[in-house]
């Protein structure tokens, strides 16, 4: 109708009503473009939210999963250094409970920190700009960075504790149960390892006292890193509490 409108004024050489004809389309045309902008700029935000609400699931999670494992990681590191002194002869008296949970640590590898699922499809899908803060996109990266970055780790320390469970000949469990593997379930009251392990031979333990430095080196590193992702996954929380206030 507009088109027959400008066409009439146009012969008629109307040329004020085409001037306004022209006005009308031009303004139709940027309020069209303003509801397509406003449209994208919800749909936007609106996933926008639904991922943090993702990220807040996910890492809330990993936090959880990362501070107990941290405490049980502390147990391996501290046991492990306890025998290693041990087999140093730096405890003239050794505890034969220090002794066993160090063992029982010694064929555990813990677990390593996940990584967000809706992190991985949003770099997958090219759409980390879709957070509008700038920092918890970095805080997400540089969390990504580090794990990839000591991801070699845990490989090493399952490779020596490999080595521990299928060699070691002075050390008689009663059974394999919970004393290898990743050890994060194991809670303080439901695991004893003084129950698990039947007997040890010190003096052949001291032959294998390289062995369990490694492993405590491996465990630190791990706790260590760990801690610093843990300092990631608080930034990220608190980012997106940022975000949703």
């Amino acid at each position: 109708m507009l088109l027959r409108s400008l066409t009439k004024h146009v012969k008629d050489q109307n040329w004020f009503a085409v001037g306004l004809d022209f006005f009308i389309v031009v303004v139709g045309i940027l309020i069209a473009f303003q509801v397509t902008e406003w449209n994208e700029q919800q749909q936007s935000k609106q996933r926008e939210q639904s991922v943090l609400l993702q990220l807040e699931e996910e890492f809330t999670i990993i936090k959880t999963a990362i501070e107990k494992q941290n405490l049980i990681r502390v147990d391996y590191v501290e046991n492990l250094s306890q025998l290693i002194d041990v087999l140093e002869n730096v405890e003239p008296a050794p505890d034969s409970s220090i002794i066993k949970r160090a063992l029982d640590a010694a064929r555990s590898t813990g677990r390593r920190p996940a990584q967000s699922a809706a992190y991985l499809q949003l770099m997958g899908n090219g759409e980390l700009t879709i957070l509008s803060s700038e920092r918890l996109q970095k805080a997400l990266v540089n969390y990504d960075v580090l794990l990839k970055r000591d991801a070699f780790i845990f490989p090493e320390l399952m490779s020596i504790v490999a080595i521990e469970i299928s060699t070691n000949l002075f050390v008689d469990y009663r059974s394999s149960r919970g004393n290898t593997g990743a050890a994060v379930d194991k809670e303080n009251n439901a695991y004893d390892p003084n129950k698990a392990i039947r007997s040890y031979d010190l003096e052949g333990l001291r032959t294998l006292e390289n062995r369990y430095e490694l492993m405590f080196v491996l465990h630190a590193t791990m706790l260590k890193s760990d801690e610093k992702l843990l300092e990631l996954v608080n930034e990220i929380l608190n980012q997106i509490f940022v975000e949703n206030n």
